[in-house]
């Protein structure tokens, strides 16, 4: 238990030596940013929603703002599921498509007049719906907001990281510790825990965690 305790103090002593990145000192035309289900069914209400998540709404949003009005690409995911979704053999019934769970939370779909583009997607995995390492051709900076840190995140992270090492592309896969955040379950899903844990594992397969991603306004 005692080894348990130092190697978890260890990590949180990793994590807060993690850097600070600007936007501005990413090329527009070489950078996305991808928002991973800040929806209304995680954000706001449903069987999976999270305070956690919520609290990040407005942060998640002027990020979002200042990196379209910089000409950046920013692709907002969001679970999109059937009412038989495979899925939902693995978590209780959430975001089905056209219900409100599986709409962006408001202000951030209100971007999508200034270009935001939403992927729906019907598994934890955003990459298998749309893969940019895959589709847009010369990026060179994948930014990852949004939820959950060891689910959605953690997948969509890894496989792109795994997806450029494969195919031999330059690229590097940035996960904001300040802007992904899971979820609390007492006695099941510890969250600070969960939350510190995977962002170690995305550490250790060479994705760069920071702790903020400045604007200029």
């Amino acid at each position: 238990m005692d080894k348990i305790k130092s190697a978890i103090e260890a990590i949180k002593v990793q994590l807060m030596d993690i850097e600070t990145i600007k936007l501005d000192d990413f090329d527009p035309d070489k950078t996305i940013l991808a928002v991973i289900d800040m929806n209304k069914g995680f954000a706001k209400a449903g069987a999976l929603y999270s305070p956690r998540v919520g609290r990040m709404i407005p942060e998640i949003v002027k990020l979002s703002d200042e990196a379209l009005s910089k000409g950046m690409k920013v692709y907002a995911y969001t679970d999109h599921h059937p009412e038989d979704a495979k899925e939902f053999s693995a978590y209780p019934s959430h975001c089905v498509g056209n219900t409100e769970e599986s709409e962006l939370v408001d202000p951030l779909a209100a971007l999508e007049t200034k270009g935001l583009i939403t992927i729906f997607k019907n598994s934890t995995n955003g990459i298998l719906a749309y893969n940019p390492a895959a589709m847009d051709l010369g990026i060179s900076s994948y930014l990852i907001v949004g939820c959950v840190t060891d689910i959605c995140v953690y997948q969509y992270a890894v496989t792109l990281r795994a997806y450029l090492n494969e195919h031999q592309l330059d690229g590097e896969v940035y996960v904001c510790e300040s802007l992904v955040q899971t979820f609390d379950i007492e006695g099941f899903h510890h969250g600070d825990l969960m939350h510190d844990l995977f962002l170690k594992s995305m550490m250790d397969n060479g994705i760069k965690i920071v702790k903020e991603i400045k604007i200029s306004s």
